[in-house]
């Protein structure tokens, strides 16, 4: 037996849709910061010296250090129902499907942030489709950011899925 969809024309149109583009700023101590919390000793993200010795010739971040300041603090009222902030760097339409989960996320790195960077982010819904799971259907939404530093460069392309179910 097929299952209705539950994407509606008004869903669709979301395909396309991108956000306005954020910053985040790669302090020394952010990055330090970042390194510490995330039990990483390479000396690369916390020795000044070694790292001015390094090809590199800086301090550089860790590879997810990008991910840390993605959302900002919201209080629980603003929350949705699965505990996520309504607004955030990721877009998701409104669907029918109320609890969103993690589909996945593929990462292509293409230049290290280092310290004194101001990088962009971007996101955009790149698909929805539907598929029917062992509880019942599942709304997948694609998407794609690309993140670029303060010269233009292309520092890291994301793309990763949300399932609501």
């Amino acid at each position: 037996m097929t299952q209705e969809s539950l994407i509606t024309d008004e869903i669709r149109s979301w395909i396309g849709h991108e956000t306005p583009p954020w910053t985040i700023e790669a302090s020394r101590l952010d990055i330090k910061r970042f390194a510490v919390a995330t039990d990483d000793p390479n000396p690369l993200y916390l020795d000044e010296e070694h790292a001015k010795q390094s090809p590199y010739g800086g301090l550089i971040a860790p590879p997810l250090f990008y991910m840390a300041p993605l959302t900002n603090p919201v209080s629980e009222t603003e929350l949705r129902p699965d505990g996520l902030p309504y607004e955030g760097k990721f877009p998701i339409p409104p669907t029918p499907l109320p609890r969103l989960m993690d589909g996945g996320t593929e990462i292509e790195f293409f230049a290290p942030i280092r310290a004194g960077d101001t990088i962009t982010g971007r996101c955009k819904i790149t698909d929805i489709y539907q598929k029917e799971g062992r509880s019942g259907p599942l709304i997948f939404v694609v998407r794609e950011s690309t993140y670029t530093n303060q010269n233009g460069e292309i520092v890291l392309i994301e793309k990763g899925a949300a399932i609501l179910r």
